[in-house]
């Protein structure tokens, strides 16, 4: 008696993981979809976890991009330290109300927080002398900075515009430099800020945030910068050496 035939299946996959297939490609595209309409709000994710770190006590590393040392050779400044995200969170929930009310614009990167303050708000156009309101900007963020182990650069900015002839500065550098020498007078005198601890720069149309060929951008431009980095600004320990001098 003759073996029997094995039967071959059929050709080609099974009708079940036709199903299969389908069903996994539209969960795939339905998580695709969720995630695109997602909007995360990266203030808030910062505060929530700064609560969380407080609460429980836990710590979180952050790493540093790059080299923490010089990188030009011939720079007589080292880069501040990362600041804490303890303070950072801090910061940013004390200038929520200003946030909010758009006088003041904040920025975080991974060395900081740099918090930005509109000309209207803090001068009148031309002027050197602190409004009430940015005095009163200042007063809170001087009791805020003060307990801090931060150092800040306070940044004068202002438009392409020319000044008047007979106006008190004869540049825009004039007035950047002054704008930024008058809050940190105003701090150093109220807060006894340390002279390590804090610097006025002046730069002019040097660093526009937007272009200065509109009035809206020329209005972003003239601006008062101050940028919070973690305490740690020295000078190389080999300052005045180049070693590219003969």
């Amino acid at each position: 008696m003759g073996e029997k035939k094995k039967k071959c299946p059929p050709v080609g996959a099974p009708a079940w993981m036709c199903t299969f297939a389908d069903m996994m490609s539209l969960l795939l595209c339905f998580f695709v979809l969720l995630l695109s309409f997602a909007n995360m709000d990266e203030t808030k994710f910062e505060m929530v976890a700064g609560s969380l770190e407080q609460a429980f006590g836990t710590q979180r590393e952050r790493p540093l991009l790059g080299d923490p040392a010089g990188q030009d050779m011939i720079s007589m400044q080292f880069p501040g330290k990362p600041i804490d995200l303890t303070v950072q969170v801090k910061i940013i929930q004390s200038m929520e109300k200003e946030v909010k009310d758009g006088l003041i614009e904040v920025e975080e990167d991974e060395n900081g927080v740099t918090l930005r303050v509109k000309e209207s708000v803090a001068f009148d156009s031309g002027r050197a002398e602190i409004k009430p309101r940015f005095r009163e900007i200042l007063n809170k963020l001087g009791k805020l900075f003060v307990g801090m182990n931060v150092d800040i650069e306070v940044g004068g900015h202002t438009d392409n515009m020319p000044l008047k002839k007979k106006g008190e500065y004869a540049s825009n550098w004039g007035l950047s430099t002054s704008r930024a020498v008058n809050v940190v007078e105003y701090w150093v005198g109220k807060y006894k800020f340390a002279a390590n601890r804090i610097s006025a720069v002046g730069y002019a149309d040097g660093h526009p945030l937007a272009s200065n060929s509109t009035a809206v951008g020329r209005a972003r431009n003239r601006r008062v910068e101050f940028k919070v980095r973690g305490k740690g600004n020295g000078e190389a320990a080999f300052e005045g050496f180049n070693p590219l001098a003969e």
